[in-house]
């Protein structure tokens, strides 16, 4: 599964050769996240279109989460590859302007994080081409601990959270301003990749150190 400019395409293998299917036409897609207990589901971020949900390997889809993702602008969607003991995984969104949002449903219901707003940083918050605005670019579920989430914003912090998303330590001076990816990994517990506009990172995060600390 492919998301271009203005649609997905599905991609299948077969005895004859490959087969595609279009699908989310003239949406504008951002983001694309799997649901590793559920090989049919998936999750679609658009930009002016909100977020969509397929169970049919992006057959068909249906638009989810309006009552509560305010903004129709969803640049980042991504489901946690550790199992919560739910039928799905948690799944997060992020949107334009910035505020996160999570699912312990399979995306049935939505809940907004507010205190990733009331962090110091979040004034200084400002993407350079639309300065009014900025966005979470990515967000990152530890491969490792269920309660560990990282979010970028584009443009002006990489911040974390060590409970679920109910609280968030701001960004670290010298860690990077602007990522554009990030990630963790199951075998290397507490160690982060950050691929950002201002460089490259690694940091090793430990329980009293935070995102610290960081090597460019």
């Amino acid at each position: 599964m492919v998301g271009m400019q203005d649609s997905v395409i599905v991609f299948e293998s077969s005895k004859t050769g490959w087969n595609s299917h279009e699908s989310l036409k003239e949406t504008n897609p951002q983001s694309i996240a799997f649901d590793p207990l559920n090989s049919g589901r998936a999750y679609c971020a658009t930009f002016g279109n909100g977020l969509w949900r397929t169970d049919d390997d992006g057959q068909t889809w249906s638009n989810i989460g309006k009552d509560v993702i305010s903004s129709p602008y969803v640049m980042s969607v991504a489901v946690s590859s550790l199992n919560s003991g739910n039928k799905f995984n948690k799944v997060y969104a992020g949107t334009e302007p910035s505020a996160l949002y999570i699912s312990n449903d399979g995306g049935n219901s939505w809940e907004m994080m507010k205190a990733l707003n009331d962090l110091p940083s979040s004034k200084s918050w400002s993407f350079p081409p639309k300065p009014w605005t900025h966005y979470v670019r990515w967000i990152e579920p530890d491969a490792n601990n269920p309660d560990y989430i990282f979010a970028a914003v584009e443009a002006g912090a990489l911040v974390q959270s060590r409970d679920g998303g109910r609280t968030w330590i701001d960004r670290v001076t010298q860690g990077p301003y602007d990522t554009h990816t990030l990630t963790t990994h199951s075998k290397a517990t507490g160690r982060l990749y950050s691929s950002a506009g201002d460089g490259y990172y690694e940091s090793l995060t430990t329980e009293k150190r935070g995102l610290s600390p960081w090597k460019a």
